[in-house]
């Protein structure tokens, strides 16, 4: 019995040690507010990490005592008179659900449990993302919908015929433009080989289909990355690069249509799968070009689009490849990992143009007949990367939807380098891939519910952000203040802080709507960033971006007469123009606006002088 007891005593502190360390958790009596608790808090011990749940108080605190342990902290914090509770940070086990479809067993990539020589957990940790959310919906209720571009699928097959996207403001068969949207009779997608709604019956498409969102826990088969996402079957894969541009531009005009009329025609399409492509050929010459300008297309509405690389065993950094060697920051290109977490022998990598791997490699999905099949390839793996970009979409944050619906091409780019950062590292992807990982939607999905959640308190962004660079060297930005918090009730008593690649740039005052920024380096890339925040307690919003390059002239500056020396005569010229003796157009501006202001002023002139007498 004494025996048992130490046994049990052992245990019960092994359990209740499974917590955070360095920080505890603390709810604030109603009435305290977060800068008044600040004030009381020994700054010796610990430091306000975080606010956890604005609405009840709940606040992480940091330890800084290295003498102090997280049960002492507690236990001084539950007598502090200004805290209602206390209790440790304790760490959460992820859970796992999995599907009943009768062949689950067998998907490896979405499961590995070492069946058929695998290793363990050489997956994308599916069951622990379906903790999460099984795919369908977005936080706003938009139905997400995931283009297969492809050689067509098996529109009767048992395990995707529930997830197939219809077009129901279409009439079958009637050979009318029923919805006005420019194609006819486009009633579950388009065949780009025919240019008309029939699709073919594909075995690859089918396959490919099947990984992205097979219908899950219906009991039958097999189960997608997404249990519930609509499959927009398009056929174009092959034949002609003609042909792969009206598959992508059948899309690109569903999801444009979809944004003009708010959800009313057309459909929310987030990604697009390309199972194919030009070996050795560069992306990125003037003979491909049109390639990038379709994914930039696509990005701008905040399509990603996962294409699959070469099955060979090449560099692409060196040999290039279409489109997996494209530069469009919104293609995610894609290679094939084994079971056992290995990259394919046969599959192609590159450091600086393939993102990261995925399962490839003996995948088991739906096929045309009606069953399954195992196939093996690059093609197999870009999809379970389409298919994790509409999964992210039902699992990100409210905040992360609104931001994305509002900034389709900056949420794009955001959420691939959030898939990037959950990918599982490899040391077999190590310096032959950007993201030196394996595709990991558990990981990608607690990120992307994270990424800008807000709770109903904090405002909303600015809206309807513009840029006009008609002016050299300078910027105007122009924007809608929000109205209300992100809860709907009005917003008073705020800001709008101004960030400059990545660094504080300036504060604007509530209702001026309105910054222009001098002294920029022309054809030189700016991101600016907009953030709402409240002055009376220091919430923020969910950041508006905006990328501005602005224009110059090709000018010396400081040369005011062209000479190429910048000496006393340049001065006397700039020093007429600042005194408006003489008239000056854009290019004395380019060279004697050496302040960067806009305007040639005695300033400049000033300045002009420190250059001239070698003075810093």
């Amino acid at each position: 019995m004494r025996k048992l007891f130490i046994i049990l005593f052992i245990l019960s502190n092994l359990y209740a040690q499974d917590y955070d360390a360095n920080y505890v958790l603390v709810k604030l009596d109603r009435d305290v507010k977060k800068g008044e608790f600040r004030t009381v808090l020994d700054p010796a011990k610990y430091a306000i990490e975080k606010t956890v749940v604005r609405r009840l108080g709940i606040y992480k605190v940091r330890i800084l005592n290295d003498q102090f342990t997280a049960q002492m902290a507690v236990e001084e914090l539950r007598n502090n008179p200004w805290v209602e509770k206390a209790q440790l940070d304790h760490k959460v086990t992820p859970r796992q659900t999995f599907p009943d479809d009768n062949e689950f067993s067998s998907q490896w990539s979405k499961h590995n449990t070492g069946q058929n020589g695998g290793t363990p957990d050489a997956d994308i940790d599916a069951p622990e993302a379906w903790d999460i959310t099984t795919g369908g919906l977005n936080a706003l209720g938009d139905t997400i919908v995931v283009a297969v571009v492809d050689g067509g699928m098996m529109l009767t097959h048992p395990d995707l015929v529930s997830n197939l996207w219809t077009n129901y403001n279409e009439i079958p068969g009637n050979n009318i433009d029923d919805d006005n949207n420019g194609y006819v009779d486009d009633i579950n997608g388009w065949d780009a080989y025919n240019s008309d709604g029939s699709i073919p019956n594909d075995g690859h498409g089918t396959h490919v289909a099947g990984i992205i969102g097979a219908k899950g826990n219906n009991g039958n088969q097999v189960a997608g990355v997404n249990w519930n996402v609509k499959l927009m079957a398009i056929g174009g894969s092959s034949g002609t690069t003609s042909i792969v541009l009206e598959a992508y531009g059948y899309a690109l005009d569903q999801r444009a249509l979809y944004d003009s009329t708010n959800g009313a025609l057309g459909a929310f399409v987030v990604a697009t799968n390309s199972s194919f492509g030009v070996d050795n050929a560069d992306c990125n010459s003037d003979n491909y070009s049109l390639w990038n300008d379709m994914y930039n297309a696509m990005g701008e509405y905040g399509i990603l689009s996962a294409a699959a690389t070469m099955n060979s065993n090449s560099n692409v950094d060196n040999t290039g490849d279409v489109p997996t060697g494209c530069s469009s920051d919104y293609m995610i290109s894609v290679t094939n990992t084994t079971r056992n977490d290995t990259k394919n022998s046969g599959a192609a990598y590159g450091a600086t143009t393939i993102d990261l791997g995925a399962p490839g490699t003996s995948v088991l999905s739906t096929y045309t007949g009606g069953g399954t099949t195992n196939l093996s390839g690059t093609s197999m793996a870009s999809p379970q990367v389409a298919g994790a970009v509409g999964f992210m979409h039902s699992a990100m944050s409210a905040g992360f939807a609104s931001f994305y619906k509002s900034n389709g091409g900056d949420a794009g780019v955001m959420l691939k380098q959030l898939i990037l950062d959950g990918t599982d590292p490899l040391s077999s992807l190590d310096g032959i891939t950007v993201s030196g990982g394996r595709l990991n939607i558990y990981n990608s999905a607690v990120l992307v519910q994270e990424f800008l959640a807000s709770d109903s308190l904090d405002p909303n962004p600015v809206s309807n952000l513009q840029v006009d660079t008609s002016q050299w060297y300078q910027a105007t930005l122009s924007w809608e203040d929000p109205t209300t918090l992100f809860g709907g009730d009005p917003i008073t008593n705020f800001t709008i802080e101004i960030n400059r690649d990545g660094i504080f740039h300036t504060n604007i005052p509530a209702g001026l709507e309105s910054f222009t920024d001098y002294g920029l380096l022309s054809e030189v890339a700016y991101q600016y960033s907009f953030v709402t925040r409240l002055t009376d307690n220091d919430s923020t919003s969910a950041p508006a971006n905006i990328t501005v390059i602005p224009i110059g002239g090709d000018c010396m500056i400081g040369d005011v007469t062209g000479d190429q020396i910048i000496n006393l005569l340049d001065v006397i010229n700039t020093l007429l123009f600042a005194l408006e003796y003489e008239e000056y157009g854009d290019e004395e501006l380019c060279s004697a606006d050496v302040d960067y202001d806009g305007v040639i002023t005695i300033a400049d002139v000033l300045r002009l002088v420190d250059i001239v007498l070698g003075r810093p």
